[in-house]
């Protein structure tokens, strides 16, 4: 887990009744992340290393904690956050960590129970802002409520309007946590004894059974535990459970007839759709297993079939997106069956899925070893090798699959991605054709064959082919936002057609070039775009309306995505319709900049951006860290104005040996105003990223650092852009030689300051 720089993070547990359950928490946390300060607020003296312990008077009830949580924890948390965790909750899987996090002041598993607007979330396993923690001091304490319903329901509008405080959306809880729904991806946290089944190594799961105290053995949770085990057809660990819960209460009659009955297997009988599913999941059939047809079967198969059927609902889950649960349901597989094949490279493509690249090689190639002759297995095999860099070896991979299966599509398709991130376009085409002629309606290798047609320029097949985007998973619903027909160059004399911004913002500052062409054939036009757009695009000649994304959509005869323009306007080869500059900045807010903007003398003004959003597939491939380009510092007569948003940002605090610059990217709100900024320097020099077309657009002299094999838009080898005449370009010669760029760089811009 890293953070940005600067901001403290406290792991803290409040416990005084589940006092070693919550040491183990904490240590399990710990163990996966650093953290400014691990502390345990308690009733009791521990001497535990790396846990700072603090007696706090003692805490008997769920009313006593939330009162403490809301009014007392500020006094013993003096980072910027807290991480609060109960004794079963804790961090699982640390890659997941992300500083967006870090833009909320609270952040917790979404609420399944709830279906309103405020569903974030659970406190079990939640981060809070010290800002956040101050503000609770003014929530009237309330028994009926536990402290996170408070915070996150009853007082949310108060503690939003009076005190600013900004809660995770339900897709970054997701990200988050988990406890009552279904995880989308593999989060960085949990909260829920009934979830354990999912947080325990299957060697670790009597051992904790064994450690609980009587007043978690009769709760519902555990209860429901054994209940998750023994739909997950993990007999032993249920009929573990239930005996311990008779251990306690021998009057408790569900405990006694679950051992009954599978003591006893009923004859298979077919689920209802509103039974809970027997997969462990907790939800109901129709909405888990039932979607995907998984069969149910009697306590009395035998055990290889009991795995083949666990099996089947992993895969059913991994197809879903349910990588906790499927990811879970594999480890119980291999603790039976350590040499499950399936199990091992399935395992495997979580671990690749989740960023753990060495252990994902070890479980796939541990597949490949029992099992050889698996396409499937190489192909995977090749992904991971790719993601680290490794392309010779991801080559082989492929090919290897493709030798197993020669009607191996996605493998073609894998092989020939591989070949133009090589910076081999010409032999990728080959590879997404054969692929196209097995499978015609591979929308993604059309999109990836007009990508490789594009950067050799082969503009009037590429933009044809490029149609195919809107297929893909990827693209394929935004389409379906629109109820009136794609525009495909019909008449638009008297009609309206609302064109739409769609991928990234550079994407959106180039083709916004095409908007006259298509106002030059008589159409009303509006404009949908993001909000950091619209004042630069509000002058763009033949727009007639702006409309935000997301406000409702206005009449309209046609549609269609900026990005399709090029295809309805298509000219030779090379062609480009409409010539930069084409965009202006305002006139007011460049004279705002040149006030704020010091006096630098004879000395070049030059803006630096080194990173783009990591949303980007490519990012890390285009983006580089600051200190790369320190080099640029020793170069005289140059004052350098930092331009970086975002992600990256944080790099700039942080002292180099000889680049300085004028920070004012917090004056910064929107590209109109980064437009004007640009427009008071001399010179950008940037990644490939948006501040790279919008220098372009509005024809600011640009540098722009290339990776080796880079987007389809810069072309091949060029050094210029025919999209943008005032932009040179600066590739590297070797895959990943930042340096050598950089040196280039450096050696320009001594010859321009001379």
């Amino acid at each position: 887990m890293k953070t940005e720089q600067g901001i403290t993070i406290t792991l803290c547990c409040v416990d005084c009744i589940n006092h070693h359950l919550a040491i183990e928490a904490l240590k399990k946390s710990k163990e996966r992340c650093v953290f400014d300060r691990v502390l345990f607020l308690t009733d009791r003296d521990f001497i535990l290393p790396g846990i700072e312990i603090v007696k706090i008077p003692p805490i008997r009830s769920r009313q006593e904690y939330s009162k403490f949580v809301l009014h007392e924890l500020h006094h013993y948390i003096y980072s910027d956050f807290v991480l609060l965790v109960q004794w079963d909750g804790y961090v699982i899987n640390p890659n997941a960590w992300a500083n967006e996090f870090l833009n909320f002041d609270y952040i917790g598993a979404v609420w399944g129970h709830h279906k309103d607007g405020f569903r974030v979330g659970n406190g079990g396993f939640s981060l809070r802002s010290r800002k956040l923690l101050l503000a609770t001091r003014g929530i009237p304490f309330d028994e009926e409520l536990a402290e996170d319903e408070l915070i996150g329901r009853k007082y949310r509008p108060m503690l939003e309007e009076q005190y600013q405080v900004r809660f995770a959306s339900e897709s970054e809880a997701e990200k988050f946590s988990f406890e009552t729904t279904y995880p989308a991806c593999q989060p960085f946290g949990f909260h829920g004894l009934f979830n354990m089944w999912m947080a325990l190594a299957p060697n670790e799961v009597e051992e904790f059974i064994h450690s609980l105290p009587s007043n978690v053995t009769n709760s519902i949770q555990f209860f429901q535990l054994g209940i998750n085990y023994r739909d997950l057809r993990q007999f032993r660990f249920a009929e573990t459970i239930f005996k311990r819960i008779l251990e306690n209460n021998p009057e408790h009659s569900d405990a006694r007839n679950q051992l009954a009955a599978m003591a006893s297997p009923p004859a298979s009988k077919s689920i209802s759709r509103n039974e809970k599913c027997s997969c462990g999941s907790g939800e109901r059939y129709k909405n888990c297993c039932g979607k995907f047809a998984v069969t149910s079967i009697p306590r009395g198969a035998t055990r290889e079939e009991d795995i083949q059927w666990m099996l089947s609902v992993a895969l059913k889950h991994h197809q879903l997106g349910h990588i906790v649960h499927a990811n879970t349901i594999y480890g119980l597989i291999l603790y039976e069956q350590p040499q499950n094949a399936v199990a091992l490279q399935y395992s495997g493509v979580i671990a690749y899925q989740s960023g753990t690249h060495e252990k994902a090689l070890k479980l796939i190639e541990q597949a490949i070893q029992i099992q050889p002759l698996i396409p499937d297995f190489h192909n995977n095999l090749g992904l991971v090798f790719q993601a680290i860099g490794e392309h010779q070896r991801a080559v082989e991979c492929y090919r290897q699959a493709i030798a197993l299966n020669a009607n191996y599509v996605e493998a073609y398709n894998n092989l020939g991605l591989i070949l133009e991130a090589t910076g081999r376009p010409a032999e990728a085409v080959m590879y997404y054709e054969r692929a196209i002629t097995l499978r015609p309606d591979f929308a993604q290798a059309h999109w990836n064959l007009s990508l490789a047609l594009l950067v050799m320029g082969n503009f009037s097949r590429g933009w044809n082919e490029y149609e195919w985007r809107l297929k893909t998973p990827e693209l394929a619903g935004e389409g379906k936002r629109f109820t009136r027909p794609l525009w495909n160059g019909e008449d638009l004399h008297g009609k309206t057609i609302l064109l739409h911004a769609e991928q990234g913002f550079g994407d959106a500052i180039q083709f916004i070039r095409y908007v006259p062409l298509v106002a030059s054939l008589g159409g009303h036009i509006l404009f949908e775009c993001k909000p950091a757009l619209k004042r630069l695009f509000k002058e763009v000649k033949g727009i007639h309306g702006l409309i935000l994304r997301g406000e409702p959509l206005p009449q309209h005869d046609f549609h269609c995505p900026l990005l399709s323009l090029p295809s309805r306007f298509s000219k030779a080869d090379g062609e480009i319709p409409v010539a930069a500059p084409y965009l202006s900045p305002d006139g007011g807010l460049v004279e705002d900049w040149g006030k704020r903007m010091p006096d630098t003398g004879s000395a070049l003004k030059v803006g630096l951006m080194w990173a783009g959003s990591p949303g980007n597939k490519n990012n890390l491939n285009r983006s580089i860290s600051l200190s790369q380009l320190d080099f640029l510092g020793t170069v005289e007569n140059v004052m350098f104005v930092n331009l970086q948003k975002g992600s990256g940002e944080a790099q700039a605090k942080q002292p180099l040996a000889n680049l300085h610059f004028i920070g004012l990217t917090e004056d910064i709100g929107d590209f109109a105003s980064t437009a004007a900024l640009i427009a008071n320097l001399d010179l950008v020099i940037c990644v490939d990223t948006s501040v790279a077309h919008l220098a372009g657009a509005i024809g600011k002299p640009a540098w722009v650092l290339l990776p080796f094999a880079a987007d389809w838009r810069w072309l091949l080898e060029k050094e210029d852009s025919p999209w943008y005449p005032s932009l040179r370009l600066f590739r590297q010669r070797k895959i990943g030689d930042w340096e050598e760029v950089v040196a280039r760089v450096r050696d320009a811009l001594c010859t321009m300051v001379a």
